[in-house]
């Protein structure tokens, strides 16, 4: 499906805020300092950042921000200028977080550096 922009979006500018379910996965392999991964999932409730798709090359990144809360709200940020009619896009698992794993669903993104499989997708 995919998410196109019908205006051009300068580099930097907030494009959406990406909402969903919040759900808390407890990571207790170190049981001095347990920790909590916090996962956005929007696949029952969330907005339209629900639609930007993955891609190895995105022309968008996910940053924290934090407004008079401690929970952060999860935006989407222009990583370059986007010209109209381009499709949004981000990567799933955090590009520098990637680290050769080769098990998952196939991604279907065809950037020129596609890794073949989706982030944090293991089957």
């Amino acid at each position: 499906m995919g998410l196109r922009t019908t205006v051009d979006i300068p580099c930097g500018a907030f494009i959406c805020e990406y909402a969903g379910e919040l759900l808390t996965l407890e990571n207790n392999t170190d049981c001095r300092q347990p920790t909590q991964t916090t996962i956005v999932d929007p696949s029952r409730r969330g907005n339209i950042g629900r639609y930007l798709n993955h891609s190895c090359e995105p022309n968008c990144e996910v940053l924290a921000v934090r407004i008079n809360s401690p929970i952060p709200k999860i935006g989407i940020f222009a990583k370059q200028n986007i010209s109209a009619n381009v499709e949004l896009c981000f990567h799933y698992g955090g590009e520098e977080f990637f680290n050769g794993f080769s098990e998952g669903k196939p991604c279907l993104c065809t950037a020129r550096n596609c890794t073949g499989v989706l982030p944090n997708t293991r089957v």
